[in-house]
């Protein structure tokens, strides 16, 4: 992967790079937030309009493991790619028709605002959902920076300086989301918005326009390039056969979609806009640009299994990262194509590291320190939000260099699975369900991510294949890879549970429900 780019294109990647860091430098210093605002997030003066916090939240949506691994699975198993992409966008219109609106009504900083104004919070669950958001965040801002400080080193082409790309990027990204807040944060993703689209949809006119426009034989040619012919365009190349092939294909779709719907930094930008009306305006724009950017995906991933299937077949699983630009190549040849979709890699991760960053401050400094603390206000204000994001910068910039060479789907799936089997429910729940209670938000958020994580330890991706993380041993128990079928499904069942055997309730009824009514009736 070392001869992606000529050196002059090199040159050309890293200089509009740069520029990029520098102007987004200066943008969160202009627009970001003052010292005194509320955890960087709530400056009623200075927030972003409402298209353009739509226009945020779906760059929260795309991160860099979108643009490369999703890509590259779509490249190599084709159908099963392709139902990540649809379990996605599932889960934004989920999140636009049940949850934005009400949520922004309840939470003014965290989702655990609007846990203790319906009356399922406290400081024992305001530390639980802060606690599992940490452990959705970190996965998630680990597997964004392998996969940037992977590229980085290819492009720059010494393969032996990606840690020292990871952790420059790492500093690089941390700064930005300590300086910049919501609003600085919310501009960058924006910028980033606006190369991205363009390029994207650019790529695939090209790869449309190399069949002369016609999708069949598109297809046609990926199946034939891809290697395994009719199997590209039929389920299973990657969830498998038979009945765990079937639990993979239903839980990756589930899975996906509830963890969509339940992303910390998504959360935070619906939580931060204007009003709850607003808030539909949001999601509008969001869905809007997440299908018009998935569509791209799809066409850029086919193209590839078309054009360049044989060398990713040649390269192995880890070339699925340089789908993007081994495509690129293959549509120009003088690099043009190549640098743009770099630069497309890096500022993709930059944006989507700073917000998951500035959301994990967040839920560090208000939700965990604030908490247990038991100065939860106190411990809102910008400085502890600031120093808690680079904490959380610095800490997972630590963990991408440990783990730089583990499997990354493996770092996905976690974060995905803890993310749909925890956080999900809960909020579905305080949200519709008034018989809710702290004890059932516990058993949720504590019970389901130790099931995710147990389901995924007991897997292939942990042990017994060449791919897994710790190859050399066996002690898995099913092959299911993918167990949103499982885990969603417990959750919500241990948030059932917990709630229905609450001593509380026999005691004297559902605490809070007089303020759930008089909320809904608001």
């Amino acid at each position: 992967m070392t001869t992606l780019l000529d050196p002059s294109s090199r040159s050309l990647v890293f200089a509009v790079f740069c520029v990029f860091v520098v102007i987004c430098l200066m943008l969160c210093v202009v627009t970001g937030a003052d010292e005194d605002d509320r955890a960087l997030v709530r400056s009623d003066s200075r927030r972003l309009r409402s298209w353009q916090q739509g226009i945020a939240m779906g760059g929260d949506t795309t991160t860099v493991a979108t643009v490369t691994v999703l890509v590259g699975m779509v490249a190599t198993f084709g159908f099963d790619g392709l139902g990540v992409m649809l379990g996605s966008l599932i889960g934004v219109l989920l999140l636009l028709v049940l949850i934005i609106e009400p949520l922004r009504r309840h939470a003014s900083l965290t989702p655990a605002d609007m846990l203790d104004a319906r009356g399922s919070g406290g400081p024992a669950v305001r530390v639980s959902w802060g606690a599992v958001t940490l452990l959705v965040c970190f996965p998630l801002l680990v597997v964004q920076l392998v996969v940037v400080g992977n590229v980085a080193a290819a492009l720059i082409g010494q393969p032996g300086v990606r840690t020292g790309c990871v952790v420059v990027i790492g500093c690089v990204m941390t700064a930005l989301a300590v300086s910049g807040g919501i609003r600085g944060t919310g501009v960058v993703m924006i910028a980033k918005s606006v190369v991205t689209l363009p390029v994207l949809v650019i790529a695939a006119v090209l790869v449309l326009h190399r069949f002369g426009g016609d999708p069949g034989r598109l297809l046609d040619a990926a199946a034939h390039g891809s290697g395994t012919g009719e199997a590209f365009l039929r389920p299973g190349g990657y969830t498998g056969d038979g009945w765990v092939g079937a639990v993979n294909r239903i839980g990756q779709t589930f899975g996906m979609s509830m963890a969509t719907l339940a992303m910390p930094a998504v959360l935070m930008r619906a939580i931060a806009t204007k009003s709850p009306r607003g808030a539909r305006t949001v999601g509008r724009w969001m869905l809007g640009e997440l299908t018009l950017l998935y569509g791209a995906l799809a066409v850029v991933g086919i193209g590839a299994a078309a054009l360049v299937g044989g060398a990713l077949r040649e390269a192995g699983p880890a070339a699925q990262t340089f789908t993007p630009l081994l495509l690129g190549r293959a549509l120009d040849s003088g690099g043009i194509l190549v640098a743009a979709l770099a630069c497309v890699l890096f500022l993709t991760a930059l944006a989507a590291v700073v917000d998951v960053t500035l959301a994990a401050g967040l839920a560090l400094g208000r939700d965990v320190l604030g908490a247990s603390g038991g100065r939860t206000a106190g411990l809102a204000d910008g400085a502890v939000s600031r120093g808690s994001a680079a904490l959380t910068g610095a800490v997972a910039t630590l963990m991408a260099v440990v783990a730089a060479d583990w499997n990354l789907v493996v770092v996905s799936t976690l974060w995905l699975a803890v993310c749909g089997a925890a956080l999900a429910p809960v909020l579905l729940y305080a949200l519709y369900w008034p018989g809710f209670t702290a004890r059932g938000a516990l058993w949720c958020l504590w019970g389901a991510t130790a099931l995710s994580v147990a389901a995924l330890a007991l897997s292939p991706y942990t042990s017994g294949t060449p791919e897994s993380i710790f190859p050399g041993v066996d002690f898995r128990v099913w092959d299911v890879t993918i167990p949103g079928l499982l885990t969603v499904p417990a959750g919500f069942l241990l948030g059932w549970l917990g709630s229905v055997t609450d001593p509380g309730r026999s005691a004297g009824g559902v605490r809070g429900s007089r303020r759930r009514a008089k909320l809904d009736a608001a």
